[in-house]
């Protein structure tokens, strides 16, 4: 098939004509692999591209299966692919050996998708921008100079410049859905517990960790979310889809929705102009569409501070200590980042007694927000807090690549915090309260780069979440723009 016609469409569409036969999956992923080789170079988005292996898989691929022949990117840390090593976008796993499959990865092959390659992350996803010092920065295709987003910030590059149509993607505080909206992509955080994260873990971060994608179109994620959803054995999750097909619910008769609408930080700061335009956009297009909207604020308990860092801080160090049983030493002070060795150090420190009171937290700050927001349907947020900053604004490093030692030596963790978590500062609590919640890629700012609104719903809910984000896409026509740099140009 010809590139433009493989840009043009969403997985679900591109399914139907393999499935039909109009195509063959082979054509599709030789349509990808076209993509990844013209736009990666600029972008820096994809580590590993295995085409002979997807086009082998495409070849023998089952036109019936859900979705048949659509390729997926894969994103370098959480999930394990019995072909790949993980890296975690880390020196010190540059030599890491290939595990076994995880359970998602089992569910994309049976539903269809052929596995193509890798997308970069930060160093063990611990940061909301992608500029690992072993892969390189990975660039937004709206503009050159500022931030793809993080974690998942490859993944969502990757959507947003045509190579694929849905990309892997985690996300422990906002690492789907603050690349969503830098990238102008669609990004859904599942309820914690209908996507499984094991077989070898029953819950990642404390339960604030969810497996899901990054797509083109919000019913590439209900498709997605079709194949993917539901327990898996061994874990202690046993929540049941509480729809037959979340693609075919969406087109279900719509309901007039309650949604709390809240534009200020946690702390009452205001968010930037720009983001605070398209929010008031996003709040007027809701109310044509026949829904009440009414203006709230977060309870003080939805900020966590330093105790909820203790989550992600203890899944780093994780991850580093299993690895260091494998190769029989820690890591040297070149191998991992300095967000990364704060991270060990913190964990390494911390008690059971602190763990706990991180948990006792965490429970008071789901019962101020279930306090707050019965009466809603929805809560509707910015998903950022400014537009994408400048590469390097967040990490301190920009294009520069690894730290030297001058650079860990100055390393200041406080600082680093104040600007990550200025600029996401609505993401992480709905990790906490195991809401589903999402970003949606509706508006442009005057200087042209997307702007994400997020919508969170009730537990369980993802369903009712999709259908109004399908709906508010319809209606904006969003999926029809594209980014400057973007593999449909001519």
């Amino acid at each position: 098939m010809k590139l433009s016609d493989y840009v043009a469409l969403d997985a679900v569409a591109l399914a139907g004509l393999v499935r039909s036969g109009e195509v063959s999956a082979g054509e599709v992923v030789e349509a990808a692999v076209t993509a990844v080789e013209s736009i990666n170079p600029v972008i820096n988005a994809v580590t590993l591209l295995d085409a002979d292996r997807a086009l082998s898989a495409a070849r023998g691929c089952d036109r019936q299966a859900a979705l048949p022949g659509m390729p997926l990117l894969v994103k370098d840390t959480g999930v394990d692919v019995r072909e790949w090593p993980t890296t975690h976008s880390s020196r010190y796993f540059k030599d890491a050996a290939p595990r076994s499959d995880s359970e998602i990865a089992r569910r994309w092959r049976a539903g269809g998708l052929v596995l193509l390659g890798k997308t970069n992350t930060p160093e063990f996803a611990g940061d909301f921008v992608t500029e690992p010092g072993f892969r390189g920065p990975t660039l937004n295709p709206w503009d050159l100079s500022v931030t793809a987003g993080g974690s998942s910030g490859g993944a969502a590059a990757a959507v947003a410049s045509g190579m694929v149509p849905v990309a892997h993607g985690s996300d422990i505080g906002g690492s789907i859905r603050v690349p969503a909206a830098c990238c102008g992509v669609f990004g859904l955080k599942p309820t914690r517990g209908l996507n499984p994260v094991g077989p070898d873990r029953g819950e990642v971060g404390g339960g604030l960790y969810a497996e899901n994608v990054l797509s083109r179109s919000v019913r590439d994620s209900a498709a997605m979310l079709d194949i993917t959803g539901g327990p898996e054995p061994g874990s202690r999750s046993r929540l049941v889809k509480p729809v037959p097909s979340y693609l075919d619910w969406l087109d279900s008769p719509g309901e007039r929705l309650r949604i709390a609408c809240i534009c200020r930080r946690p702390d009452g700061t205001p968010v930037s102009p720009e983001i605070e335009a398209g929010f008031v956009r996003a709040v007027a297009l809701l109310e044509e569409m026949g829904h009440t909207l009414t203006e709230a604020r977060l309870p003080s308990e939805a900020d966590g501070g330093a105790e909820w860092n203790l989550f992600w801080m203890s899944e780093v160090a994780r991850i580093i200590h299993e690895r260091a049983r494998e190769t029989g030493r820690m890591p040297r002070p070149d191998e991992i980042e300095s967000l990364s060795r704060h991270a060990l150090d913190c964990s390494d420190r911390a008690s059971a007694a602190d763990y706990l009171r991180a948990n006792d937290r965490a429970h008071r700050a789901c019962l101020a927000m279930a306090r707050a927001f019965d009466g809603f349907d929805l809560i509707m947020t910015p998903t950022t807090a400014c537009l994408p900053p400048r590469l390097g604004d967040i990490s301190g490093r920009g294009v520069r690549g690894s730290e030297d030692a001058s650079d860990r030596a100055a390393w200041d963790y406080d600082a680093w915090a104040s600007r990550a978590y200025g600029f996401a500062p609505f993401t992480e609590i709905f990790n906490v309260t195991g809401q589903p919640a999402a970003s949606l890629p509706l508006f442009q700012s005057p200087c042209g780069l997307p702007i994400g609104i997020q919508l969170a719903g009730r537990w369980n809910e993802d369903h009712r979440l999709l259908r109004i984000s399908h709906e508010m896409e319809r209606t904006t026509g969003w999926t029809g723009r594209r980014p400057p740099i973007h593999a449909g140009q001519p």
